[in-house]
């Protein structure tokens, strides 16, 4: 037979999972009524707590995990400043924080993590339009809110990124430099896959954007990897659309697009703009020029959704916050007006994929 779990307590108790929490860590006042009917339940089930819970319950709030799915394409430097701000906002807030990495269709895993009543809360990240890890959050009665969101927001917490404001920025950018035709420079990914929540709605907000402002917009859908950068920028290359932009949203393979047009003599931004769709600052200035970017600030969308949580836990905030943070269009050496002989240049000297290295 199983052991029992906090939730079986609650329900024994017929209280909440973070009232049983709240008994054992003394970090709320309860009613005696209702601590002697935990206890008792406890006892009853032979409930024994999690050590690392019991180890942490001496801390002024509680424990909260940050669920980010891993995948094959790792973790970029821009996905982990929001892992970064997320922590450091937890704990001016008084909460431990557990990064809990594990793949995104793992429902079984993160079913453990919150059966086990080792955590308070969950921030989820990277969710899918149809995103499987609802529903367990939600049947698990766990307050949870989300960085991100799935299509169906009916009753949840989310902060996430204004997609619509930074398709518009990042196509009146280009077209106030006068440039005509883009390379959008996306991702090959599935619509169960971490990441396609986010590219769903940067693609539609870049087609809405472009056929408003006139601007011809080519897609091309590359791996999350250097190699699909480099493969990218031979397409960018043969394109018959003739780009004088690119507008990249795959921070992964725009650095192997970077790579091969520095092998083939194409200057940025000389002759070709570069626009990247969230990547943060660390990223941006790693390039040479550092890139232009269109990126909501990921500091604050990670403190806002450890805000909305705590204050859910302890009982600031009832109605589930829909917030949706503006992005910052921030001009640095990868865009400018386009160079009318630029593209000719490009095709002369561009060498052959197989000698790249």
């Amino acid at each position: 037979m199983a052991p029992a779990t906090r939730d079986d307590v609650a329900r024994l108790a017929g209280v909440s999972s973070s009232t049983v929490s709240y008994a054992l860590s003394g970090r709320r006042t309860i009613s005696d009524a209702t601590r002697r009917r935990v206890e008792a339940a406890m006892a009853e089930l032979n409930y024994t707590p999690n050590a690392f819970a019991r180890g942490l319950a001496g801390s002024r709030g509680g424990i909260l995990a940050l669920h980010y799915p891993y995948g094959r394409r790792g973790v970029t430097s821009s996905e982990f400043e929001y892992v970064a701000a997320a922590t450091d906002r937890a704990r001016e807030r008084g909460y431990h924080l557990l990064l809990w990495s594990t793949p995104i269709d793992d429902v079984e895993g993160l079913e453990s993590l919150v059966s086990e009543g080792l955590v308070d809360g969950v921030v989820l990240m990277e969710l899918t339009p149809e995103d499987d890890r609802v529903p367990v959050l939600t049947e698990a009665r766990v307050p949870f809110t989300n960085i991100g969101r799935p299509d169906d927001v009916a009753g949840l917490w989310f902060v996430d990124a204004d997609y619509d404001a930074l398709g518009r920025l990042a196509v009146q950018h280009l077209v106030d430099l006068g440039h005509e035709r883009a390379f959008f420079l996306s991702q090959s990914v599935g619509s169960h896959e971490r990441g396609s929540g986010p590219l769903a709605r940067a693609s539609r907000a870049l087609d809405d954007a472009a056929r408003r402002a006139g601007l011809v917009l080519e897609a091309h859908h590359a791996p999350v990897s250097i190699t699909g950068g480099r493969s990218a920028f031979d397409a960018f290359v043969a394109s018959s659309a003739r780009p004088t932009a690119v507008v990249a949203f795959n921070e992964t393979a725009l650095a192997g697009f970077v790579q091969a047009a520095a092998f083939a003599d194409c200057s940025i931004p000389r002759d070709v703009s570069v626009v990247a769709l969230s990547i943060g600052d660390l990223a941006a200035d790693m390039t040479s020029p550092p890139l232009t970017t269109v990126s909501p600030p990921g500091v604050e969308l990670a403190a806002a959704a450890v805000d909305h949580l705590v204050d859910r836990l302890e009982g600031r905030r009832l109605g589930a916050p829909h917030l949706l943070v503006a992005p910052q269009l921030v001009v640095r050496g990868s865009s400018a007006p386009p160079s009318h002989d630029g593209r000719g240049a490009v095709r002369a000297a561009v060498r052959p994929a197989a000698t790249r290295r």
